[in-house]
């Protein structure tokens, strides 16, 4: 069949639950539409719409064309954008899902940035902390963390999570800088705790893996962004990834201590719908969230090979636990 057109009125007369409507977005008449409809149901042989002077129903038949016609037409959109992708600006809707912490801290104070750089892409952020359906959800790319569960999805890595070691400036001017992380047992630290009551061990690179220390902090909290309001607040040490700390420190209500102790984190990812063709506004902002996460951090906290402190034997004090590098 190569009446597409047909196809695409009958679409959107289902999307726009009436004839004039959808004849009105296609810069036809309501009776153009309506005959497309009919030839289109003529060709197929099935009625696929129930109509009335009230409303519209789609039948059985014209409910799962429906379906598939959408997808279809959606992947011949996405393929003429993507084809057209190096040579002109990537434009329309684009629905982003990702964490609440993430969206706040890493993503909403830098979207200044990505409006100037694609100034026609309108940005739609699903900010929310529950599993959820990419494709129920009408998502076309998510932002996630750590290991990944839903194997059905296609997944990018854009970059990794900092783990650096912060202090407000109020803090520091009371009670002084660690000098090594066997120190921190002589500061005030602050941490954040799992919902089955554990605390997040505190991680730091060294030459033969990945430390893992158990940090005995006098404040627990159950929630990412509250942990580094309260370090803002001066009541301790924590921490935290660089990028959700990034505005804090940017404002001077945070600064890095123990700059050697930077340490690889979890794995940031984009995922998104297995589909033939990737749209160009969801290539736009794997790109752009690539370059964010991977955006340079050792002026601030630089990256280097733990001091001596850290290597084998610990200080009883400390808890230890090596996890090799993989």
């Amino acid at each position: 069949m190569e009446d597409f057109s047909a196809i695409s009125a009958f679409v959107r007369v289902v999307d726009a639950k009436s004839f004039a409507s959808a004849a009105a977005q296609l810069g036809m008449t309501p009776s153009g539409v309506s005959r497309a409809v009919s030839r289109l149901e003529e060709r197929l042989g099935v009625r696929l719409l129930f109509r009335s002077t009230r409303a519209l129903r789609l039948t059985d038949d014209g409910a799962s064309f429906y379906t598939r016609c959408r997808e279809i037409l959606a992947d011949l959109a996405e393929a003429t954008e993507s084809l057209g992708y190096a040579h002109r600006k990537p434009q329309g809707k684009l629905r982003v899902g990702m964490s609440a912490s993430v969206g706040r801290a890493a993503i909403v104070p830098q979207l200044s940035e990505f409006e100037r750089r694609y100034p026609d892409i309108r940005l739609e952020l699903m900010m929310c902390d529950y599993p959820y359906d990419l494709n129920e959800e009408g998502v076309d790319c998510a932002i996630r963390m750590g290991e990944l569960e839903d194997s059905s999805l296609i997944a990018r890595k854009i970059g990794y999570l900092r783990n650096v070691l912060l202090a407000s400036p109020d803090y520091l001017e009371r009670h002084g800088a660690p000098t090594s992380v066997e120190d921190l047992k002589n500061h005030r630290c602050i941490n954040y705790v799992y919902a089955n009551g554990k605390p997040r061990l505190w991680l730091f690179d060294t030459p033969t893996g990945q430390l893992e220390l158990d940090v005995n902090a006098h404040l627990l909290i159950n929630d990412g962004e509250s942990v580094i309001q309260a370090a803002m607040a001066g009541l301790g040490i924590i921490q935290a990834p660089h990028v959700l700390a990034a505005c804090a420190l940017d404002m001077g209500r945070l600064e890095p201590i123990l700059p050697n102790t930077v340490s690889t984190g979890k794995n940031v990812w984009i995922v998104y719908p297995q589909k033939k063709h990737l749209s160009a506004r969801v290539q736009a902002f794997i790109e752009w969230s690539r370059e964010l996460f991977e955006r340079p951090f050792e002026s601030m906290c630089p990256v280097a090979p733990v001091v001596e402190a850290l290597r084998p034997p610990l200080p009883p004090v400390v808890k230890e636990k090596l996890v090799r590098a993989q």
